[in-house]
């Protein structure tokens, strides 16, 4: 999965994942890294045991930042805790960071990244202890409707998980946004990541979908299977293709953001709506030679490298 970075003092050491959807909202340490730690794609752990902040510096960074905000009249109302999925840590202590939140700010609601099989774990009357108190719009990382991909890439948690968890948190009216990433699978499995992708989409709810285009991290694990050819990456048009092919059969009623500054070609639209217009958008781009998509690539990623 890959998302927004940005940085808060003190409590990661570079820089941190937010979800794109709530990437303006206040965000706040809670953990670092990830408790899952076995994603091939992903070097969100690397070097970096994951943590569970103690909750007296999480109440004094609420009370620091609420000093800082009254000096700049800013009142935030939107929450995101931190960081890879604080959703698996006990109920008890996140209704604790939940109470604290309310305590010292009018909230209006309390998003988080999270593991289908967070979800999965946390029983009904949980999850709405949480809802009660303001946790809504989770992010889920679902990466692929293809359990062939998911078990390759060692995300932990199967297709039909990814529909059961998604399907409670409709059940008790918890909106969520999801994570799909185009090229994940390789040549090997493309075919089947961009057949059953949009099959699994298709009966879920996400309020937003967000596709990300798979990056080889220095300090990821694939980056090993990339240098031995046993995952062999998709080419900029192979991704555009796959793309192409996942958005043609996606049906539902949802927000598709494909904008992230992986993706070749930057998309958002209203889905069923707008498809036609995105299939048209790509299949435009890649009237380009392969060439000139080699040569946007690049200098994307000298202009991101600048940011």
């Amino acid at each position: 999965m890959i998302m927004e970075m940005i940085f808060v003092d003190d409590f990661y050491p570079i820089y941190m994942y937010t979800p794109m959807s709530e990437m303006h909202n206040e965000m706040i340490p809670v953990t670092m890294g990830c408790s899952y730690q076995r994603c091939l794609y992903c070097d969100l752990n690397y070097r970096q045991k994951f943590k569970i902040f103690p909750i007296e510096e999480i109440r004094d960074y609420i009370l620091k930042r609420k000093c800082e905000l009254e000096k700049i009249n800013r009142k935030p109302t939107k929450f995101t805790l931190l960081e890879g999925n604080p959703l698996c840590i006990k109920t008890d202590y996140l209704l604790e960071i939940f109470n604290i939140l309310k305590a010292n700010f009018d909230v209006d609601y309390i998003s988080m990244f999270a593991r289908a099989d967070d979800v999965l774990n946390k029983s009904d009357e949980e999850l709405l202890k949480l809802k009660d108190m303001g946790m809504d719009r989770l992010c889920l990382g679902l990466e692929s409707g293809s359990d062939l991909v998911l078990n390759f890439q060692k995300k932990g948690h199967s297709v039909s998980d990814s529909i059961e968890a998604c399907h409670k948190l409709d059940r008790l009216g918890i909106s969520y946004s999801t994570y799909f990433m185009l090229g994940l699978g390789g040549e090997e499995f493309t075919e089947d990541h961009r057949t059953k992708t949009p099959i699994l989409i298709n009966q879920i709810n996400p309020f937003e979908i967000i596709f990300v285009t798979t990056v080889i991290f220095k300090r990821a694990p694939l980056k090993k299977l990339v240098q031995d050819q046993s995952f062999k990456r998709l080419s900029i048009r192979e991704s555009l293709e796959e793309e192409r092919e996942i958005l043609k059969n996606i049906n539902i009623n949802t927000i598709i953001k494909a904008s992230h500054k992986t993706n070749a070609l930057p998309l958002l639209a209203k889905f069923p709506e707008h498809r036609d217009l995105c299939i048209e958008k790509i299949d435009k781009y890649l009237e380009n030679s392969d060439k000139i998509l080699q040569a946007n690539e690049r200098n994307k990623w000298k202009i991101w490298g600048k940011e």
